[in-house]
């Protein structure tokens, strides 16, 4: 492009003169500006991208595939119209056998499978050593299984297997022809059969499916599906597995982060985003704001010489881009190992279940790279507009000057704190900028804060453990189907009731049964169906059955105390007496709210003797999630009895508990868990337990995971905030050397230059804390509570203490800038300066 009427090629004039703007200068704040800017950008970038590759993969382990979407209960003929329909990119299939039984199974649960090739890559189940079952008593499995039947991992051992499948127990000789590794984390383990072998076993279900199964799905399908992309899996599988009437069966694989894209999931990354833009283009303005103001005479006399405005902002933005070449490579290759450094932290604070996954991936440099050069060019957008447009008669006279309308002079007398106010009200838009700077880092400091210690320990293991210690079978600790909901022994009680220090224990119990639906409950039922679709979905079906299934609890005194009154009353003494019973509302049903019972009703209970029992409806009630059973039934109703009530008259005396939970006193939690974990491990495999300690530590990991990711963000913004002050500072000072030098030339002494100086220099401090203090409480009140109303576990508290922490470390950086710019100008004498202004 040309720039006169006649054109001619200016670009290597530009070139030459932007090169020796360069030289002109140093440019070390602003090469350091775009280097703390990229630096910023990579290291979260890589934080980022890995822990999300980490998550994911670690997800994938746990679901136990790799698959976008699965669905589970299928047919032959529905797996072949699936398979086959243009929106499946590929798919694969299991069939369905049964699970393997034994002492050696209860801590490591195992299915067993017949599985094509591309099921078993998509669910990790591809040996490394071997191959898939061919011959009829092939079988392949994990190291895992393998180590928990104390075999060892070679080729052609010889195992022997018991497993069920819904219709009968089969105990077969095996021989070992392919192994992986497998994964502690997943749900489960599993043993791979043949085909061959799985017809005689296992024959495949034919015909048309509705989801409903037996227990285990013996004979039955599960099939993945890998989708066209991973964009909006759901939304994908969602239109392929409406065609067949199977959508509301499919599964999708929440590992994957695009699997649903909604603002909400888009909203941290968004303002993760912002605030790293931010921070860098208020500190890249900055500097090349001033930077201008400094350079304000050589585009002035650019301007005499014919320059054009166009010209001038060539200029200003060849240079960016040559400091740009300089300070973007230096971050990329520091930003990648810091973020290299924090991510192991990060990993080993979330969980040990994850494993450390740094990625080499480009898209972290070339998304760093992009968004640092959108930041610097945006940044020196205005700059360069402002000396595209001076005069040169404006400019070989400029000085900073106050903004606004002149006030009339009035006589006052002139001290150190009237003219440092002066001076910052010469460029309102710097002190603007500078004020904002600092109060980024503060506001993003008392926002961590805020949110991580309304962290609420109590409502975090309430959904886990109410109380010190849970003992229960390890099918429910670790929630894997089909739960054992009565296998806590009298043996493991009474041992508990002996240990030092216990200060409370309880037992809960469950007997899952189906129970009459009188005249006045299928009333009831229809009055809700006008606000339930999912009751009047299933009101024929009530109809017709005259029954439904409920969860009944027996609870022993101390686990009775967790649970909570929604409508009516706890009266203890006719529950304990037999003659009441406590009810949940329908949780399965519409949003969990609506009650079929209301306080005063009365229900008929079926007993051990065949039997009916009539007990008084006292009170709605809501039970802890750490007492309940994993399992809801039916429309999710509960029947809340007294242990003597439960025990004897609707099922057996001597049945096992579902859980024991008790405290024991804080010098002997150590001691209490070092007995538990020995009995799980070796008196009785088949209980595990949860304990406050090892969730306490969880809680603790997950805290500091925010205050490590939440702290390194804050200082290498208060290094960009101070940077940002710092070149201020000196440059205001440069711009008025020759101002300075008057004032002490005409009896100003040096005292009061650095007082003055220090005035203005806590001027900005202040003023960012009053910035930092109302964003704050504005920040607190709706950002963070609206991020913490995600969190189960969250409770909110204000807070303004890390602002107030900041006014010390602020006040004194603020003032000693300032001092150190001026000792190193007063290097020089008065006259001496003079001349050099001149």
């Amino acid at each position: 492009m040309t720039d006169i009427l006649f054109g001619n090629n200016n670009r290597p004039v530009l070139k030459l003169l932007a090169k020796r703007s360069l030289k002109a200068r140093r440019n070390t704040i602003a090469v350091l500006a775009i280097l703390l800017a990229t630096l910023l950008f990579t290291s979260l970038f890589t934080i980022a991208i890995s822990l999300q590759t980490a998550m994911q993969e670690s997800n994938m382990r746990t679901t136990g595939t790799s698959a976008h979407a699965g669905i589970k209960r299928l047919s032959w003929e529905e797996y072949e119209r699936l398979s086959s329909d243009t929106g499946v990119k590929d798919s694969g299939y299991s069939i369905i056998i049964g699970n393997a039984v034994g002492d050696k199974f209860n801590k490591t649960p195992t299915e067993l499978r017949y599985s094509d090739e591309t099921y078993a890559e998509l669910t990790f189940n591809t040996p490394d050593t071997g191959y898939l079952p061919e011959q009829k008593n092939e079988i392949a499995t994990s190291r895992i299984v393998l180590a928990a039947m104390g075999l060892p991992d070679e080729v052609g051992t010889q195992m022997e297997l018991t497993f069920i499948t819904d219709t009968d127990t089969f105990s077969d000789t095996f021989t070992l022809c392919g192994i992986w590794d497998g994964d502690a984390v997943a749900y489960r383990q599993t043993i791979l059969l043949s085909k061959e072998y799985t017809e005689q076993v296992a024959p495949v279900i034919h015909g048309e499916t509705d989801g409903t199964t037996p227990p285990v799905g013996t004979g039955y399908i599960d099939a993945v599906m890998m989708m066209p992309t991973a964009w909006n899996i759901e939304k994908q599988a969602l239109d392929v597995t409406s065609k067949y009437g199977l959508d509301e069966r499919v599964s999708i694989n929440d590992a994957y982060q695009t699997a649903t894209v909604s603002f909400s999931s888009m909203l941290p990354l968004v303002a993760g985003i912002a605030v790293i833009f931010i921070a860098g283009y208020l500190l890249i303005y900055n500097v090349f704001y001033i930077s201008i103001a400094q350079d304000i005479r050589f585009y002035g006399m650019l301007k005499t010489l014919g320059t054009t405005a166009r010209q001038i902002r060539k200029i200003v933005y060849r240079k960016a881009i040559k400091l740009s070449l300089m300070g973007i490579p230096i971050g990329l290759l520091l930003g990648w190992p810091i973020g290299r450094l924090l991510l192991p932290a990060i990993v080993n604070m979330l969980t040990d279940d994850i494993r450390v996954v740094t990625t080499v991936n480009p898209s972290i440099f070339l998304v760093a790279i992009v968004f640092s050069m959108i930041t610097v060019l945006i940044s020196c957008q205005k700059p360069a507009a402002m000396a595209a447009k001076v005069s040169p008669i404006e400019a070989l006279h400029y000085v900073e000057q106050a903004g606004g309308k002149k006030k009339d002079r009035r006589s006052k007398r002139i001290s150190t704190v009237m003219m440092a106010k002066s001076n910052l009200g010469r460029n309102k838009k710097k002190v603007t900028i500078v004020t904002l700077s600092f109060a980024l880092s503060i506001v993003l400091l008392n926002s961590v804060y805020t949110y991580v210690t309304s962290f609420d320990f109590d409502k975090f293991v309430a959904d886990f453990s109410l109380t010190d210690f849970t003992v229960s079978d390890t099918t429910v600790i670790n929630s894997y189907a089909p739960y054992n909901t009565a296998n806590v022994s009298q043996d493991f009680i009474r041992e508990a009731e002996r240990l030092n220090g216990l200060e409370d224990i309880g037992n809960v119990y469950l007997w899952t049964s189906k129970q009459p639906l009188s005249k006045h409950d299928l009333t009831k039922l229809q009055e809700l169906a006008v606000s339930s679709r999912d009751i009047a979905n299933e009101l024929g079906n009530y109809r017709v059955r005259q029954e439904h299934g409920v969860n009944v609890y027996g609870l022993d005194d101390f686990p009775a105390e967790y649970v909570r009154v929604l409508d009516g009353e706890l009266n203890m003494e006719k529950w304990r007496a037999g003659t009441g019973v406590y009810v949940t509302p329908l949780r399965m049903m519409s949003d969990g709210s609506l009650c079929l019972y209301q306080p005063g009703d009365k229900i008929c209970v079926q007993q051990l003797d065949g039997t009916n029992k009539i007990y008084d409806v006292l009170a709605v009630v809501d039970i802890p999630k750490a007492l309940e059973t994993p399992l809801q039934v039916d429309m999710g109703l509960d029947y809340i009895f007294p242990t003597n009530e439960l025990l004897g008259n609707m099922v057996s005396a001597d049945q096992p508990a579902m859980k024991t939970i008790f405290n024991v006193d804080n010098e002997y939690q150590l001691a209490t868990e070092n007995w538990l974990k020995n009995y799980t491990t070796n008196t009785d495999t088949a209980l595990d337990y949860l304990s406050k300690v090892t969730l306490r530590q969880t809680f603790d990991g997950m805290i500091n995971m925010y205050r490590l990711v939440g702290g390194a963000l804050c200082a290498i913004l208060a290094l960009i905030d101070i940077l940002n002050f710092i070149n201020s500072m000196m440059t205001s000072i440069l711009s008025r050397y020759k101002e300075l030098a008057m004032l002490q030339s005409v009896g100003m002494t040096g005292r009061q230059v650095k007082q003055m100086l220090m005035i203005e220099g806590i001027g900005y401090s202040a003023l960012g804390l009053i910035c930092s203090l109302l964003i704050s409480i504005v920040g607190s009140l709706t950002v963070v509570r609206m991020m913490g109303a995600e969190l189960s576990y969250f409770t909110w508290h204000f807070t303004l203490l890390p602002v107030f922490l900041c006014v010390i470390p602020l006040v004194l950086i603020t003032a000693f800038v300032p001092l150190v710019c001026y000792n190193k100008m007063a290097q020089k004498t008065v006259v001496e300066r003079l001349r050099i202004a001149e």
